[in-house]
């Protein structure tokens, strides 16, 4: 590999977002292609972002064999980025995934031990993290300003108005992906037990569950009570945590992209300064890309890595498998 990144971004809809953020990254990144399925809305796409439509292609495999590539961006629906980080790493080439990682645990995995082996990198797109509200909170817990964390509550409500047109338990692989992460990012731990489920609420209109409880069982035994839904009427989103000398409370107005502001104290609480700000969300996309980009050129490993993002995918994967047994289960990785 010399010079930029050659990299081809699969995903008309979601992949307008990281193809912007190659634009942003051009000193590391190269966009050589463009995958869709939907010709006709690909090339709307193009169109849209002024790029010419000679990167236009309907067949991943087509472009892997006949374009010069380094990199991959899976940009589609949860439920097909298992089988394309799959043919990606077979090709030989590196990958950022949009989250979920996999639906499942064994399947991350399994490709995550593919990409070791072979030198890949893999980064998967979890950008919550990096939002500053998010990473104030983070460092207090870290310096452990407070005192030890003891137990909390992490609560979204997203009023998004229909379904996520995807999979069963969609609202884990869109929402409450997010809501783990952050809360592993912030806590600085991983979670080790989970107790709750994915379920329907009644009189929802979703043909599938939007909605997730759980109680998070942390490294150190603090524990998470979770409500996760994106079937609400009123977008909120907060998270509190209890520690020996005082709590923090972190509320977004809408959970991603709305006003953070942050509070702390002991008796009452009073406003905590964010470290720093972003102009646009969509500034949290370019972090990870360069992350991965850095990466990819002899850089450190980001905190988004695929390996890292197994204690995600573990989590949710322990609140399936309590979903069906009813019991806490354990974060297997």
């Amino acid at each position: 590999m010399t010079n930029r990144i050659k990299t081809v971004v699969v995903g008309a809809g979601r992949g307008r977002s990281q193809v912007r953020s190659l634009g942003r990254a051009a000193d590391l990144f190269e966009l050589t292609a463009w995958v869709d399925l939907d010709l006709e809305r690909l090339h709307g796409a193009i169109d849209e972002a002024g790029l010419p439509r000679e990167l236009a292609s309907d067949s991943l495999d087509d472009t892997l064999a006949s374009r010069d590539v380094d990199a991959v961006v899976v940009a589609t629906w949860a439920r097909t980025h298992e089988p394309l980080v799959g043919r990606a790493l077979d090709a030989g080439k590196h990958v950022l995934v949009e989250k979920p990682y996999t639906l499942t645990l064994a399947a991350a995995r399994a490709l995550q031990d593919r990409a070791d082996a072979a030198g890949l990198r893999v980064v998967v797109n979890q950008q919550w993290r990096y939002m500053p509200g998010q990473r104030t909170m983070r460092r207090l817990l870290a310096d452990r300003a407070y005192g030890e964390p003891q137990t909390g509550h992490l609560v979204t409500y997203k009023a998004r108005g229909g379904e996520y047109p995807d999979s069963e338990h969609s609202q884990l692989w869109q929402m409450t992906v997010h809501e783990i992460d952050s809360a592993i990012a912030m806590l600085g731990q991983p979670i080790a037990e989970v107790a709750g489920h994915s379920y329907r609420p009644p009189a929802t209109t979703w043909r599938r569950e939007s909605t997730a409880v759980a109680e998070l069982t942390f490294a150190n035994g603090a524990r998470v009570a979770m409500v996760s839904t994106s079937d609400a009427r009123v977008s909120s989103h907060e998270f509190r945590v209890e520690c020996e000398r005082g709590a923090l409370v972190y509320l977004n107005t809408r959970g991603f992209g709305g006003q953070e502001t942050l509070r702390a104290g002991h008796g009452s609480l009073a406003p905590v300064p964010i470290d720093g700000e972003i102009e646009n969300t969509r500034d949290l996309d370019v972090t990870v890309m360069r992350s991965w980009g850095e990466w990819i050129t002899g850089g450190p490993e980001p905190e988004t890595s695929g390996r890292r993002n197994l204690h995600v995918i573990g989590a949710l994967d322990a609140l399936l498998r309590s979903t069906v047994s009813g019991r806490v289960e354990r974060v297997e990785l």
